[in-house]
């Protein structure tokens, strides 16, 4: 089953007025929001409060940057929601940079579908993620341009695998910028690349700092971290193109770029995976 951020916002759903400036008041505003859906015409609107707030419990979805995106399995629901609003006076949502909340984008799924539910967080974080995009929405003057507006930006960049026979390839994407990790993972994520596996390693230069020969040299680069992460994932040779290209959006140019380094191989033999959810 393949779905898109966008496919899953109803107009009804988009609200630019958030009235209250408290978190456990704007939870139950979200909740009112989300029942005008027909998506939830059997959850009680009081289920769906209870869901958002024991999510909350565990640790507030304020990610920062203005942007909280709770999200929940609600039981007996069939479908997935998104619901979109805008609070311009801003909401204390105990977000992890401690400034007020703006945008909250609030995602409704059915239970058992952790996957689908990890490929849509991602799908919605790394549209929002972007200053640009989040200064577009907080100008929608009404729901409806509200939105227009998510729509123009969420974008369907989640890979397909498409039919029949095609090979696949493994993919090492080394990093040694740490502050491109996240990002990486989270595009990865929206793509639907679970599976993924990251290896946490050295590189030569920390060995040979270790041995008395080579220690008085190596010191001269400086004290720099030299510790990599290699993610290793497969993917259909079809989409290896796209995939490249939207790592190197992150990265830059891994031609003309330090720090990063990517290599495919054909596998002699692929059998499994490591995709549990």
């Amino acid at each position: 089953m393949d779905i898109d951020i966008f496919s899953i916002l109803p107009k009804e759903c988009c609200e630019v007025n958030l009235k209250f400036r408290r978190k456990d008041k704007v939870l139950r505003e979200i909740a009112s929001i989300a029942k005008r859906s027909d998506v939830l015409a059997d959850i009680s609107e009081e289920t769906i409060y209870e869901l958002l707030k024991a999510r909350e419990e565990q640790g507030s979805t304020g990610i920062g940057g203005g942007l909280a995106i709770p999200h929940t399995a609600v039981p007996g629901l069939e479908n997935f929601l998104l619901v979109l609003a805008i609070s311009r006076r801003g909401v204390n949502f105990d977000a992890i940079d401690r400034k007020k909340v703006h945008i909250i984008a609030a995602i409704f799924g059915p239970e058992g579908m952790p996957k689908l539910h990890l490929q849509l967080l991602a799908q919605l974080s790394h549209t929002l993620k972007d200053e640009n995009v989040r200064r577009e929405l907080m100008k929608s003057p009404t729901s409806l341009s509200l939105y227009e507006s998510f729509m123009r930006q969420a974008r369907p960049t989640k890979a397909t695998q498409g039919e029949g026979v095609c090979k696949r390839k493994v993919v090492f994407l080394t990093l040694q910028k740490s502050d491109l990790f996240e990002d990486i993972i989270e595009y990865l994520a929206e793509l639907g690349l679970s599976g993924a596996t990251v290896v946490e390693s050295k590189g030569i230069r920390s060995i040979l700092s270790g041995l008395p020969l080579f220690a008085d040299f190596i010191r001269v680069f400086g004290d720099s971290v030299d510790e990599n992460r290699i993610i290793i994932f497969t993917i259909h040779e079809n989409l290896l193109d796209d995939v490249v290209e939207g790592i190197e959006k992150i990265t830059g140019d891994l031609s003309k770029h330090t720090g990063a380094m990517i290599m495919v191989i054909e596998p002699v033999l692929l059998k499994g995976t490591l995709e549990l959810i």
